[in-house]
């Protein structure tokens, strides 16, 4: 039996290249460039509430610290390191509360790129301050007890993308190192700062990644699923449009004109309202599907169901297919008692659209219409409104066709 091993250096090598694929893909963005905006937006209004009241807590512990350098005996300036830490106690405070102004002025104008970058010019301030107080409890013979607890904080509050960590919290913490060195002071504790601070700043730099992440995938999720409603929501729209509506000529249906309108007629009642129901019937049309086809048929509807649709225009008015050859305007006014001539209009605008035919001595298509026209309260439900108006074209068709009735409680009289 023979065995081959890879060597050792290219075990390595593969290994190296997993870990440096591992590490790209943890650089690499969560949010598309073109969410961007949307990403900054997001964030600056989620963390607006903590980042103001942190930099108020900010605030009233620098003054607090000074207030007590100021009344501690021999007061504030009485040595330089008592002087170095007035000072950036003073700083601070005064950094602050231009952050936090200006903060608040750039969210409430809408303006969160700029926020973005005041927050990172904070973040140098804060980095500046930290390296200081730092260097000033070295010369007082301390640890780096403040740089261990504030960078993770530091971290864990303001949101930095991973380069940005990594560029930010290394050459902080370099230049921490080199002051060590380079002043010489507190050698006895040296080795052991650069080792804590060294564990701390990568500590750092994972938090702040991970805060990064967190922060964009809760936000990716957040456009994902709100995309899947946008979706959800069109397509239900699409099939509330579709219950609606015709299919064939594009005009609301019998289902549009029991819910939508005759649901709603005690409204309209109580509204004391005008309504104008006008039933139209292509004349003939069985005789056009005999004579031209039922797709030519078809065309004919659909142009007749166009010059309906123009009237939808009139506020108030809703054109129907109620069935067949058979259409429906109806409009309900706002101001009881306003009455239109919008039937006299209607069979003007369909003899001018010439409608080319043969079989009829017009020879052209034409329509009867019947009309109830009246104030809501003078019926007991809309339904006879629609049972009125079809007694009148009923009237109309067997008075000859091509004509307007309108209905009458005691006779039908020719318009």
């Amino acid at each position: 039996v023979q065995t081959c091993a890879l060597p050792i250096y290219e075990v390595q090598c593969m290994n190296i290249s997993k870990y440096g694929d591992k590490l790209r893909q943890t650089m690499k963005p969560i949010i598309l460039p073109e969410q961007k905006e949307r990403f900054e937006e997001y964030y600056t209004r989620k963390a607006f509430r903590i980042e103001r009241n942190m930099a108020g807590i900010i605030i009233a512990m620098q003054a607090c610290m000074i207030l007590i350098f100021s009344f501690r005996k021999g007061g504030p300036f009485i040595s330089p390191r008592r002087i170095g830490y007035f000072s950036l106690y003073s700083m601070l405070l005064i950094a602050t509360s231009f952050f936090l102004t200006g903060y608040i002025n750039l969210v409430k104008s809408g303006r969160f790129h700029s926020v973005i970058i005041l927050r990172r010019v904070y973040t140098c301030i804060l980095f500046i301050w930290c390296i200081g107080i730092t260097m000033l409890e070295q010369f007082g013979g301390n640890t780096i007890g403040v740089y261990c607890y504030l960078i993770p904080t530091i971290a864990a509050l303001l949101l930095m993308e991973p380069l940005e960590s990594i560029l930010f919290f290394s050459i902080n913490w370099g230049v921490v190192v080199v002051l060590l060195v380079v002043s010489g002071v507190n050698q006895e504790n040296l080795f052991g700062n650069i080792i804590n601070g060294t564990f701390v700043t990568f500590l750092s730099v994972f938090i702040s990644i991970r805060y990064n992440r967190s922060v964009e995938a809760e936000f990716r999720d957040r456009e994902i699923i709100s995309m899947q409603y946008k979706k959800i929501q069109k397509a239900n729209d699409k099939l509330h449009e579709m219950a609606f509506t015709d299919q064939l000529t594009g005009l609301h249906n019998r289902r549009y004109l029991m819910e939508k309108i005759l649901d709603h007629f005690e409204e309209y009642q109580n509204k004391d309202c005008y309504l104008e129901m006008i039933m139209v019937d292509i004349d003939y049309f069985k005789q056009y599907n005999d004579t031209y086809g039922h797709l030519e048929g078809d065309v004919c509807l659909k142009k007749i169901a166009d010059i309906l649709e123009e009237y939808e225009q009139i506020e108030g008015t809703a054109a129907i297919r109620y069935g067949g050859e058979e259409f429906l305007l109806v409009r309900i006014s706002k101001q009881p008692g306003e009455e239109s001539r919008m039937e006299e209009a209607l069979m003007k605008h369909i003899d001018s659209a010439n409608i080319p035919r043969e079989d009829t001595p017009w020879k052209k298509v034409t329509v009867s219409i019947g009309i109830w026209k009246g104030n809501t309260r003078e019926l007991e439900k809309g339904e006879n409104a629609i049972r009125y108006a079809d007694k009148a074209l009923y009237c109309a068709k067997s008075s000859g066709r091509n004509c307007i009735y309108r209905y009458n409680q005691e006779e039908f009289c020719r318009e």
